[in-house]
């Protein structure tokens, strides 16, 4: 079953880059696969603006209060 997503430009013209002979579905899946332990990796292919570093900070310091308390 296939299913339609929306990226901009800028995705898309990086996955017509790296998907040469194959299809959109195995670059993604490699991409998700290779980049599960990279950081680095996944920041470069979606772009580094899409994650605020502040609310993750933010967020893990909640996560800790509320594990602290209810864990």
């Amino acid at each position: 079953m296939s299913k339609l997503i929306n990226v901009s430009d800028e995705v898309y013209e990086e996955l017509k880059r790296r998907k040469r002979d194959s299809s959109f579905s195995v670059v993604i899946t490699r991409l998700l696969k290779a980049g599960e332990s990279n950081k680095e990796r996944i920041l470069a292919f979606a772009g580094s603006n899409c994650i605020d570093e502040k609310k993750v900070n933010d967020s893990k310091k909640e996560w800790k209060k509320w594990s602290k308390r209810y864990a």
